[in-house]
């Protein structure tokens, strides 16, 4: 638990100092800007409304109401938004930020996310006491309803479950007509179209779906492996850009840096100017 409350203090630490480096950011994208993506492993993409095809997301790219994030094996992506919500998502996972209302003046914060399939883990560490303030995952048949919470959600053909990772805070898993409230160090799993079970205290004996919602939503503190990570996209980016005929092996070839001509004839010495 003293490893927990550590985690949630650190994660509480990193959500502050990308907060305050995202907010001038942020007012420089425009008012339409929800969030950006904060830390990235793997192969994460985008599908926004106006957009044909999915979209390769990069560290502090925006994100905007409508999105559909996606990624692949052995991928996580994490969010932060305006509110200070973090959404961590898992591999293979499908998310979609349906709605997102954030209203400081009124103190208003309105959010609802679609899990398709896949692994979400929520870090939502502020009340709105405004009128309409909720946070939802709808995840298939089933429904997550979080005030200030800390919980990893996980949804597959099979089942969908919440597992509750805070130290304060319970979680309300709703499906099929029943709602079952999920306190700190328990967890709830509900069958597809039918109702949730009772809540069961987190143990050695937890399903192995409810051990892998929380570590396969957990993103390395290593920031050397965030930087491979731009390194090798940087390095795919450039190949791809490699001009027809080029040689094989990865090699690109570059346009030499352009040569600065000396004048042919020397300035003229302004008044004051020492030549030497």
């Amino acid at each position: 638990m003293a490893t927990l409350r550590g985690n949630i203090r650190k994660l509480l630490l990193v959500a502050g100092f990308f907060l305050g480096s995202a907010a001038s950011a942020w007012a420089q994208q425009g008012p339409d800007t929800i969030g950006e993506i904060t830390a990235i492993q793997k192969t994460v993409s985008v599908m926004r409304a106006e957009s044909s095809a999915p979209l390769r997301l990069a560290i502090r790219q925006p994100l905007l109401v409508g999105d559909t994030l996606s990624t692949g094996e052995r991928s996580r992506a994490q969010a932060l938004f305006r509110d200070d919500t973090m959404l961590t998502l898992g591999p293979q996972t499908q998310l979609e930020v349906s709605e997102y209302i954030h209203d400081p003046d009124q103190h208003v914060r309105r959010m609802t996310v679609k899990l398709s399939r896949g692994l979400v883990r929520a870090l939502v560490g502020r009340v709105f006491q405004g009128l309409g303030s909720t946070f939802v995952v709808h995840a298939g048949t089933a429904s997550v309803i979080l005030g200030t919470a800390y919980c990893a959600v996980w949804n597959n053909e099979q089942e969908t479950g919440v597992v509750n990772i805070g130290t304060s805070g319970a979680v309300s898993f709703a499906a099929a007509g029943r709602v079952v409230m999920v306190e700190p160090g328990f967890y709830a799993i509900a069958q597809a179209g039918k109702p949730p079970g009772a809540a069961e205290p987190m143990s050695a004996k937890a399903p192995p779906a409810v051990r892998e919602a929380i570590g396969e939503t957990e993103i390395g503190d290593d920031p050397g492996a965030t930087v491979k990570e731009l390194a090798e996209q940087k390095i795919e980016e450039e190949l791809r850009a490699c001009p027809p005929g080029s040689p094989p092996g990865g090699i690109c070839p570059r346009k030499p840096p352009p040569v600065v001509m000396s004048p042919a004839t020397p300035p003229a010495v302004t008044s004051g100017a020492v030549r030497k």
